[in-house]
């Protein structure tokens, strides 16, 4: 089901109209907060049907499964000290002077140095692995010079180009755990999109994939919320600095579409660079704080937070610095769209509706599955096509439509 600007919206609410909106793992006072008033507008939708809701109730099941028993691991316990040091992260990362003048953090990249690896020729033009590094240097003192940081300093990227220039580009952003070049190719369906005249560049965040010493993702959320925070901003500074880089090549326009965790980091994106030119947040958390308190006090990971220092107000005050819901967007609202799955309980609907909302109600998408078993994805796939195509990226090229994915039911399990 697709919105656009100047529709009035209905919300697919697997309980029905006139109930709130079944959200595994986050508390009535949390979802209160993320959408700043009652959960009244998550009840204002039509009813499913039976077979709809035994659906959106599997694809839960089996998002909790793998969040419980893959995802959300125990993380190991800090060095001594972790509570004095949050402290002084709270201190430093809560001056208002990073909301309110974001180059004061996010500051503007320089170029980086690049160079193509290995490259693969394609009809009409090529895949190139690109390897850079920038000059980035952690915003919180104690932060520079630390070994985790000097380990990821060499950054990838995947990038189907077209010969021909001009062609715009969607920079695309991996979810929690991903970073698999291949495999993020085949989630974010970057033949398709290639053969539909768009270059597509997949990005390799902080702490995954061939970046990550152990498990993908596994240092990027750790009790040191220091590492979070400085990765966010390693990650949007060397995202900005690709943008140049790909339009010095002689690109068009860069946009950036994320799933999951890279959908937080695109909408954070979105409020910090003004040459982005569209932005796409699919099954999008907003706040981190939200979504681990809303396990519970009791969760086995959070007690173990609890226990080195963590409160939820310290924890707000720490990451607020790159929450989406911080600053205004500055992509034009007619180039943003969301898309979010009924049956996600990982990020969850009420997630995707705050930042609906806080983008000033843009257009909007919700496929019948969950966040790992994605239902209809073709569907919101050719919504992204079209948001492109309508912000007249394309130009006068000949454009080759994606074809529907079998019966249009297609299914794909991604992060």
């Amino acid at each position: 089901m697709t919105r656009h600007p100047g529709r009035r919206a209905r919300y697919p609410c697997p309980d029905g109209p006139g109930t709130t909106l079944a959200l595994p793992g986050v508390s009535q006072s949390a979802r209160k907060r993320l959408s700043g008033e009652t959960s009244s507008s998550l009840a204002s939708c039509a009813s499913p049907s039976r077979l709809e809701a035994l659906l959106f109730g599997g694809c839960a099941r089996f998002d909790r499964f793998v969040f419980d028993y893959f995802i959300r691991r125990l993380p190991e316990p800090p060095s001594a000290g972790l509570g004095e040091r949050l402290a002084r992260a709270r201190r430093f990362y809560a001056d208002s002077r990073f909301i309110t003048e974001p180059e004061s953090f996010f500051r503007s990249p320089k170029a980086p140095r690049a160079e193509v690896t290995w490259r693969l020729p394609l009809p009409r033009g090529e895949l190139d692995l690109v390897t850079y590094e920038t000059d980035f240097v952690p915003v919180f003192p104690e932060a520079r010079g630390e070994p985790h940081d000097a380990g990821n300093r060499r950054g990838v990227m995947l990038w189907w180009r077209h010969h021909e220039p001009g062609h715009p580009v969607m920079l695309c952003v991996h979810g929690y755990g991903g970073g698999n070049l291949w495999v993020e190719s085949l989630a974010f369906d970057a033949a398709r999109f290639y053969w539909a005249g768009v270059d597509v560049a997949i990005y390799v965040m902080p702490y995954h994939g061939a970046r990550a010493s152990g498990r993908s993702g596994a240092a990027f959320f750790d009790l040191d919320l220091v590492r979070t925070n400085e990765a966010f901003a390693r990650g949007i500074y060397e995202i900005r600095a690709l943008v140049r880089h790909l339009r010095d090549e002689g690109t068009g326009p860069v946009g950036a579409f994320g799933m999951s965790l890279g959908a937080y980091t695109v909408a954070l994106l979105a409020s910090i660079e003004r040459r982005l030119a569209f932005a796409v947040a699919m099954i999008p958390i907003v706040s981190f704080a939200d979504r681990w308190w809303g396990e519970g006090d009791r969760d086995p990971w959070v007690a173990m937070a609890i226990e080195h220092g963590w409160t939820l107000e310290a924890v707000r005050d720490v990451l607020r610095v790159h929450e989406p819901l911080s600053r205004r967007a500055l992509v034009p609202r007619s180039r943003r769209l969301v898309i979010g799955a009924r049956g996600d309980a990982i990020c969850t609907p009420a997630q995707a509706e705050a930042l609906w909302r806080h983008w000033e109600r843009p257009r909007i998408h919700w496929y019948p599955g969950g966040h790992l078993l994605q239902l209809r994805r073709g569907v919101a796939l050719r919504e992204v096509q079209s948001l492109i195509a309508d912000a007249g990226l394309l130009g006068e090229r000949p454009v080759e439509p994606m074809a529907p994915a079998g019966n249009g039911h297609r299914a794909a399990v991604a992060g």
